[in-house]
């Protein structure tokens, strides 16, 4: 399957909203304001992370379920999994209101960028495929 084109903007947002959610976490800005110590530092890592693995799938067009790439693009949606399910954790046993419910759709972001994906490219090469037809047809 190609690289992503579209797909590779779609995680590029993701990673950037990202960024700026470590950014608001690192200053305690907003929502973020009442947590400190070890949660603060893990909490930021996490987010840091999934940043990261983000901008890796838009930075190589693989994303992070590909078939084939580097590793991390192949198997970077179990490593989201693993840090979102880190982030719910962290939600649980930290003992103030401070920090927000995280965010389990990041969790099919990639599925649903490669459904989208592999979508596009059938419906292209249909219509590529009934072009021929038609054009062989109006020859006859």
């Amino acid at each position: 399957m190609p690289k992503l084109k579209l797909g590779a903007v779609f995680y590029a947002l993701i990673a950037v909203v990202g960024v700026l959610e470590v950014v608001m976490i690192t200053t305690q800005q907003s929502r973020w304001a009442g947590l400190h110590g070890w949660v603060l530092a893990a909490t930021a890592t996490a987010d840091g992370l999934i940043a990261a693995l983000f901008a890796i799938g838009a930075a190589t067009r693989w994303g992070l379920i590909a078939d084939d790439g580097p590793w991390i693009c192949q198997h970077g949606w179990v490593v989201v999994i693993g840090l979102v399910a880190v982030k719910f954790v962290l939600f649980i046993v930290q003992d103030s209101e401070a920090m927000p419910f995280p965010s389990a759709a990041l969790v099919f972001v990639p599925h649903f960028i490669r459904r989208l994906q592999e979508n596009y490219y059938q419906g292209r090469q249909e219509a590529s495929s009934g072009e021929r037809s038609a054009a062989s047809e109006s020859v006859e």
